[in-house]
């Protein structure tokens, strides 16, 4: 089959939980099928070609935004006016429709898959072209609802971000031959606020497991770790809930413990706790940031899918503890993969028993190192591969349908 991605921005290097889903979706694609890489932004930020993936055909449509206000505001009023949310609305200007739909047509293209949120838009666009599989991260409505409390939940902007939100995502679902998400709680969530007609496939998240190798020793010591990109409110939230809320009860029964933010917008991290017990990194190779973390944590207290972050730290045999919801489509059992608890006070009771013991942390390592196996990207291909199938299949089936209807009714 001839296999047309569309993603915003340039999804390599995988280095994001975004990245890295599209380029495993890309390389499973690619072992099978004709694949075309199309995607929204500067030009400057992209590459021609991957070099892990070199059967991989790219194509760059030009849309960086304007950040402007007065760009902004007009982006805001037509979100308004098409019920789109500015952030989609940057990468589907008239030229940019109009060259999704030129390459759609040059390349026949069989199935098209949209790689997120962002470009979701195109839906009901290319709708008449080509079967469409529409991956979803998340539940965008409940990324919108969380971002209203973060921001401010009677105010009119984040307001109408959520409705124009939940609108959008009605829109776009109704209109993909294929909804995918990364777990069976989004696919029964999506399922139920749209009454989707076909449930979602759920294709679940995996790790690369030689970029996340198993750490030779438990380092000791009391540092904690953390990462992810922080500009993403999700995390923003966990850390911050982590410092508040967490640390100072850890730090009454182990003054030394340290707390490591790893990634992007780890400066914006805890402000306010000016301790220098809080470091923050920006961008790094999270196996060399990690190396010397005993344990590390999953706070998560927002958002949905599947946190990739915990799947990494039990590649690299660090010991857990997270929420429910951090370890929500992972399989991780409490006391047997990693500790989980959901308050304050048991979060951080599990937080100072796992520093305390070795032979705990050793424990949930050697489980976590089996659990994650599982969890390989490799073993998710087949899955991969059969839900594209599976949507040129059903789009074939209901153009005979359709055919066949208007050959009775003439």
């Amino acid at each position: 089959m001839k296999v047309l991605f569309i993603a915003q921005p340039f999804p390599y290097p995988p280095d994001t939980g975004s990245r890295n889903l599209i380029y495993h979706w890309l390389e499973a694609a690619s072992r099978a099928h004709d694949v075309h890489l199309l995607w929204i932004g500067d030009p400057f930020q992209g590459k021609e070609r991957i070099p892990e993936l070199p059967g991989v055909r790219i194509d760059c449509i030009e849309g960086a935004p304007s950040l402007q206000m007065s760009a902004r505001a007009r982006r805001l009023a037509g979100g308004v006016a098409m019920g789109i949310p500015p952030t989609s609305l940057v990468g589907m200007t008239r030229g940019a429709r109009s060259e999704v739909l030129r390459h759609i047509r040059a390349d026949n293209s069989d199935v098209v898959v949209l790689t997120e949120n962002v470009v979701a838009g195109y839906a009901p666009i290319v709708f008449d072209f080509a079967p469409i599989v529409l991956f979803k991260h998340s539940v965008h409505a409940v990324d919108a609802k969380d971002a209203r409390r973060r921001n401010g939940m009677w105010h009119p902007r984040w307001m109408l971000e959520e409705w124009m939100v939940r609108r959008f995502e009605a829109r776009t679902c109704h209109a993909a031959t294929v909804v995918c998400t990364v777990n069976a709680e989004d696919a029964a969530d999506l399922a139920r606020r749209y009454r989707l007609v076909r449930p979602a496939e759920i294709v679940p998240i995996g790790v690369d497991l030689s970029r996340f190798p198993n750490r030779e020793s438990d380092p000791g010591g009391h540092v904690i770790g953390f990462f992810g990109n922080m500009s993403w409110g999700a995390n923003s939230d966990a850390a911050n809930w982590f410092v508040d809320r967490i640390l100072p009860i850890v730090w009454e029964k182990i003054p030394s413990a340290e707390f490591r933010v790893i990634g992007p917008g780890s400066d914006r991290i805890a402000l306010k706790a000016n301790d220098s017990r809080i470091v923050r990194h920006g961008p790094s190779h999270i196996p060399d940031a990690m190396k010397d973390a005993v344990i590390g944590v999953v706070p998560v207290v927002s958002g949905t899918g599947v946190r990739l972050k915990l799947l990494e730290m039990l590649s690299l045999g660090i010991p857990v503890v997270t929420t429910s919801l951090g370890a929500l489509g992972t399989g991780c059992i409490h006391g047997k993969h990693a500790l989980i608890a959901d308050d304050a006070a048991s979060f951080s009771a599990a937080v100072v028993a796992l520093l305390g013991d070795p032979a705990l942390r050793q424990k949930l390592t050697r489980a976590g190192s089996k659990l994650i196996q599982m969890h390989s990207w490799q073993s998710f291909y087949p899955r991969i591969l059969a839900v594209l199938e599976e949507a040129f299949v059903h789009r074939s089936k209901m153009l005979t349908a359709e055919t066949a209807a208007r050959q009775e009714a003439s």
